[in-house]
């Protein structure tokens, strides 16, 4: 490696060094201010860096085919400080001197993700502290530039035009690297945005890395494959008290909310499922019953689909295959669904949003600009609720990280607008707008058994508050298989009891009544120990699907050994079905494959279904529907998951 003997130097004489100075000072000075103007997101700062360092790896990485690429990002909220280094290539000496000049590019063009040469002289000239280290074995170089947005600002000329000194502070991250480069930015000075990094709200390297991913370059946009890119980072935040926190070896690969959000099915899957059931002659609505009352639906589109999706012009027909253009939407039941990925899984401040419902531009494999508003003229609700990336190839934006040419971006929009409409026709899959409470609060038929049940509740409640009860024996105090109803009985309340099945309150039984038993369901604070996690709690509902406390209306409960019985009751009038809301039994038996379709919520795929704690099947006829607990099923999945997975979907899956 060559050592570099320079100390300093006007980055702007540099680039013009046979011109009158203060004749060039003054132009370059009115080019960059324009620069500056059209850069207006507090994120700008944080695109062009990871931008800069993501394009050096690539460079890299067509240079030397055992390159193992990484990028870190070191967020320090004491020091107000942003550093981004890369081990990509590197800056040769004589890039090194002129490239923070505007219009100054070493880009080629094609892939890169960016080939003005206007984002470098944003980053020099658009903050006041900028310090920049490179290396390889040719050259290297550390030194900072000061006063850069107060000299453009500077309308006095009070403040001299700034130069690249050497600095003799040190980097970690970057005297780690065998090559790369560094770029730190300290917000610092007047002029500047943000002005602090507290702006963000932001203090655990998990928040930032949402902020990240979703609008910077980190957050890899790759149509249609949605295929994560090649390069790891690394993330490490200081906290205002010196703390330090990191996350090692992240994809950069864009937030897509079907992955994010729980219970979201792909469009093109769906069709697929009822194609197959219409060739066998199957009903079109009980093959897709296991998809219902889904969180979203979403689809991808290569430029084919896009053809087949909506009508397009000669000239756009062109556009598409020139950009080869793509796209990405997503239908959300409800606008609820994005405060509930910022406030729950972000942890971003409330109100932000910053996964949400319109329009994303990209290029070149990163998102450009703010989301702009889906023009729809009807439904125009849908526009909140649909996450749409429409993303071009080699379609170079406009000055700074801003809008593209008009006639890409009214393309983008008459795909978005045609996107929204194909998804939202779908809404037949997707929950009610209020969300799992809506079957909760309606309104059922409740007899006088029911109501007199109700009010004994009311005049004699049941109260234990001795807290050495109930403690966690992790033992059942049923000491065989059940072998008859009342085996059953005896084993579902233990079941209760012992916090096995979490979601259901009995109120009464009856041994004259026409029917079993009356109950509630419920779901009372802490809602944590509601929800599902496969390992720790797989009877759980969605976090997503249970936000808020509840108590439902009093219903129905049959027990039964086998689910036959109840079938045969059925079928003989002794009992309705439409008046069971729930029927517990030890097997399942065969009968209900005459006329019911079983949904199994054991089967992990499917727990989207599941509104309440410890239900684990829904059967569904042409007439009525009801929720089951099949105790030796439930018994098996707590037993062994995974042998009891292939059962469930074996057993009840959508074979058609």
């Amino acid at each position: 490696m060559i050592s570099s003997e320079i100390t300093s130097w006007d980055p702007l004489e540099a680039a013009d060094e046979n011109h009158d100075k203060e004749v060039i000072s003054a132009a370059k000075k009115r080019e960059i201010k324009n620069i500056l103007k059209s850069y207006v997101s507090n994120y700008d700062p944080f695109s062009e860096l990871l931008q800069n360092a993501m394009d050096a790896i690539d460079r890299r990485i067509q240079e030397d085919d055992d390159f193992v690429p990484k990028i870190s990002i070191k967020i320090d909220l004491k020091e107000n400080s942003v550093e981004v280094v890369d081990n990509g290539c590197g800056f040769e000496e004589s890039e090194f001197r002129s490239f923070l000049a505007p219009s100054i590019s070493f880009k080629s063009g094609g892939k890169t993700r960016g080939n003005k040469g206007v984002g470098v002289t944003y980053i020099a000239y658009g903050f006041n502290e900028l310090t920049i280290r490179t290396k390889n074995e040719h050259f290297d170089y550390e030194g900072s530039i000061r006063r850069g947005r107060e000299w453009i600002e500077d309308n006095d000329g009070t403040v001299s035009r700034p130069k690249i000194e050497a600095t003799k502070k040190s980097s970690e991250l970057f005297d780690s690297l065998d090559q790369g480069t560094s770029f730190k930015i300290r917000f610092s000075g007047k002029y500047i945005r943000p002005s602090n990094l507290s702006w963000y709200q932001a203090n655990s390297p998990e928040q930032w890395l949402y902020l990240l991913l979703i609008k910077t370059p980190l957050g890899a946009i790759d149509l249609p494959e949605l295929t994560p890119s090649d390069v790891l980072f690394h993330i490490s935040v200081v906290d205002k008290n010196g703390n330090d926190q990191s996350l090692n070896d992240i994809s950069t690969a864009y937030k897509y909310p079907h992955l994010e959000i729980k219970a979201s099915q792909k469009l093109s899957k769906i069709k697929d499922v009822q194609q197959r059931a219409l060739d066998k002659g199957k009903d079109l609505s009980q093959a897709i019953q296991k998809y219902r009352n889904s969180n979203g639906i979403y689809e991808i589109y290569g430029a084919e689909d896009i053809t087949d999706l909506l009508s397009l012009s000669v000239s756009e027909k062109e556009y598409l295959e020139l950009y080869n253009i793509s796209a990405y939407g997503y239908f959300a039941y409800s606008t609820e669904v994005w405060d509930q990925i910022n406030d729950k899984k972000a942890k971003l401040r409330k109100g932000l949003r910053i996964l949400r419902g319109g329009l994303q531009l990209a290029n070149n494999g990163m998102p450009q600009g703010e989301m702009i508003t889906i023009p729809l003229t009807k439904s125009i609700g849908h526009q909140n609720q649909t996450h749409v990336i429409v993303h071009f190839e080699d379609a170079e934006p406009d000055l700074g990280r801003k809008g593209f040419q008009p006639e890409l971006k009214d393309l983008a929009e008459k795909i978005s607008v045609a996107i929204v409409r194909q998804l939202s026709s779908r809404r037949d899959i997707l929950k009610s707008d209020s969300g799992a409470q809506a079957d909760i609060e309606k309104e059922l038929k409740v007899h006088e058994w029911i109501k007199a049940q109700e009010k004994y509740e009311q005049d004699h409640p049941l109260v234990l508050t001795n807290s050495n009860f109930f403690l966690p024996t992790k033992k059942i105090s049923v000491g065989s298989v059940p072998q008859s109803e009342q085996d059953v009985i005896v084993l579902f309340n233990q079941l209760i009891a012992g916090g096995v099945i979490r979601g259901i309150k009995l109120l009464a039984t009856s041994q004259s009544s026409q029917y079993d038993s009356i109950f509630r369901f419920v779901a009372e604070e802490p809602l944590k120990n509601l929800h599902f996690d496969e390992k720790n709690n797989p009877l759980g509902v969605l976090e997503e699907q249970l936000q808020k406390q509840y108590t439902s209306q009093p219903k129905v409960l049959e027990y039964k050994y086998s689910l036959d019985g109840l079938i045969r009751e059925f079928e003989s009038g002794v009992k309705h079905e439409n008046d069971i809301d729930l029927a517990v039994f030890w097997e399942i038996g065969a009968e209900f494959e005459k006329e019911y379709n079983v949904i199994s919520l054991l089967d992990f795929d499917n727990v989207h279904q599941r509104q309440h704690h410890g239900i684990t099947h829904i059967l569904s006829s042409a007439h009525s529907n009801f929720l089951a607990i099949c105790l030796r099923e439930l018994v098996d999945l707590l037993n062994n998951p995974s042998d009891a997975q292939t059962y469930q979907q074996e057993a009840y899956g959508d074979d058609i």
